[in-house]
């Protein structure tokens, strides 16, 4: 990645040159105080970029091998539904202790975020109310009222061979040991991640198929459906 100096950084450096003229007072040697602002400046967008490149291998790094850990890695199911009776034919609720094992995996992997491991829990939790309470519906076979015929890693119902190592990613914005961005493996296809600094590491804080938001919570009740009998 090559660091490009736009029409705005040149606008800068005049802005800089002027007002660090007006500025000064009788004396000083106005030539030297603006060609010192200016290389300050300028090294400091330099460090910037080169710090912002450095970040872009590092995340896109981390979200291959990520995909590539869940694709080809044996886990802990997250979200298993229980039963009230084995031969029920309707979830009642979900394996939280299965989930916290589940995040405990998650965990050993390096990959994420405390944050993520957050939602993963609360979604989970979300997941158990909903069926307990009616609001949701999951009849064995079938997909739960809350869910999508999606994979929530990626949005998607299938996907390249060895897509992993066709991941790009694009429209990354910094914040303070933060990044938001989307991934892509071509195709007009995109999915969003958050990724976060813990201890100078980057890891994943946030990924789209998780969000709280995206759930079809309360299904039952919006529709009105009469409860189904066990």
């Amino acid at each position: 990645m090559k660091l490009i100096l736009s029409a705005s950084f040149y606008m800068l450096i005049i802005v800089l040159v002027t007002g660090c003229g007006n500025d000064n007072k009788p004396g000083q040697n106005t030539s030297t105080k603006s060609t010192g602002t200016i290389k300050k400046t300028i090294t400091e967008i330099k460090t910037a970029a080169a710090d912002h490149e450095r970040d872009s291998a590092e995340l896109t790094k981390l979200v291959r091998a990520m995909y590539k850990w869940y694709d080809t890695t044996p886990k802990v199911e997250g979200f298993a539904g229980t039963k009230k009776n084995p031969a029920d034919t309707i979830y009642n609720g979900i394996d939280l202790a299965e989930n916290s094992r589940a995040i405990e995996a998650l965990t050993k992997t390096g990959f994420f975020a405390a944050e993520f491991l957050a939602d993963y829990r609360a979604v989970a939790v979300r997941m158990d109310k909903e069926l307990k309470d009616g609001s949701s519906l999951w009849i064995e076979g079938e997909l739960p009222t809350f869910n999508d015929d999606v994979n929530e890693w990626c949005n998607c119902q299938d996907y390249p061979d060895r897509y992993w190592d066709k991941l790009t990613l694009t429209g990354i914005k910094y914040t303070t040991d933060a990044a938001s961005f989307k991934w892509t493996w071509g195709d007009n296809f995109f999915y969003n991640v958050k990724a976060k600094k813990e201890n100078g590491t980057w890891k994943i804080s946030y990924l789209q198929g998780f969000d709280m938001n995206y759930y079809n919570w309360g299904w039952m009740k919006k529709h009105k459906t009469p409860s189904v009998k066990e």
